[in-house]
């Protein structure tokens, strides 16, 4: 038991697991000692860091915005400047994201004055995911290409691999199936290179998604599955529920309804019960189109208002795509 006159053997002990990638363990440690941790900046960005690793982005949003003027007054500014970031990525995920973009803005500037290149690095990585949901492509892709070169400078292969499977998504976003591959590609290639199975089973879902819209659902569907068990082990539950959201799609192209169901139902279960609002609204919509493909357009309609809601609230770039599957669907009901 550590006590709270004894935070800096806390503090190690934190340091210690988050350095080994052990971040259920520093959650658990540092859950155990909230007072402790509330009141120590390093301790607050490593609890947030714990609880967004382990995938829970609400608590993680709570934690840091309650503590966030305390690491403020603290004179702190590595732990401001991470406390920033680690907000927007928790808002982020949870759906919030007009302040998510406004923490992101607040560490890029503090990032910068103070010379944080690996900090600016994923906050302008952070900001392009922004853009992208929102439907600016290009402007996502901008912010992404920023972000490259201070990884570059830093040898950092982890940030290159989600930065190249960013663009990816925003090549595909802009029917850009050739530098679609080509970018996860890269991803994949960077992955490797930092021994990271998580991103690397990510940028196969990128590369199953390239494989449905071409057509081959069935090629889709296996790499899907197979990311999503990678995912599952890597203990990712966000990436898991993206890679059963596309396997269930697949299923519904190549007809296989029940898998599809199965699939989706346990994609929208994972987004729904852990926060991940962006994956829960297009599994959503997935589950719409497999009622659709069914002959229940009444189902199909009620599913489709549903992501509506969740894409409505995101701003998302979806919107009007189904509001006007909605009305068409509505029209040939009638």
């Amino acid at each position: 038991m550590i006590s709270g006159s004894a935070t800096p053997a806390l503090l190690a002990s934190a340091r210690a697991d988050s350095a080994r990638g052990a971040w259920s363990e520093v959650r658990a440690l540092l859950g155990a000692h909230t007072a402790d941790a509330r009141a120590h900046p390093e301790l607050v960005t490593l609890y947030g860091e714990a609880l967004l690793r382990t995938r829970a982005p609400r608590e993680a949003s709570a934690w840091l915005a309650e503590t966030a003027t305390m690491v403020r007054r603290s004179g702190d500014r590595a732990a401001t400047r991470k406390a920033a970031n680690l907000e927007g990525v928790a808002c982020f995920e949870s759906g919030d994201i007009g302040h998510a973009e406004e923490r992101f803005q607040e560490a890029m500037e503090l990032g910068r004055q103070d010379g944080d290149d690996l900090l600016l690095a994923r906050a302008t990585n952070n900001l392009g995911t922004i853009a992208n949901v929102r439907g600016a492509s290009r402007e996502a892709l901008a912010l992404y290409r920023l972000a490259i070169p201070a990884y570059q400078r830093l040898g950092n292969a982890r940030g290159m691999a989600e930065t190249y499977h960013n663009i990816a998504i925003s090549f595909r976003d802009l029917g850009d199936a050739a530098h679609t591959e080509e970018s996860e590609q890269r991803a994949l290639e960077f992955a490797r290179q930092a021994s990271d199975a998580r991103l690397a089973a990510m940028a196969q879902v990128g590369l199953a998604e390239v494989r449905l819209r071409g057509g081959d659902a069935e090629l889709a569907e296996a790499e899907a599955r197979r990311a999503a068990q990678d995912l599952a082990a890597a203990g990712d539950l966000k990436g898991e529920a993206d890679a059963l959201r596309l396997a269930g799609a697949a299923a519904t192209a190549r007809g296989r309804f029940d898998d599809a169901a199965m699939l989706l139902a346990r994609a929208v279960r994972l987004a729904r019960d852990h926060g991940f609002a962006l994956i829960e609204a297009e599994g959503r919509r997935a589950s719409a189109e497999l009622a659709l493909a069914q002959g229940d357009a009444k189902r199909a309609v009620s599913l489709a208002r549903e992501a509506l809601a969740i894409f409505e609230r995101l701003a998302a770039t979806e919107v009007r795509a189904v509001r006007d599957w909605i009305a068409t669907v509505e029209l040939d009901r009638h």
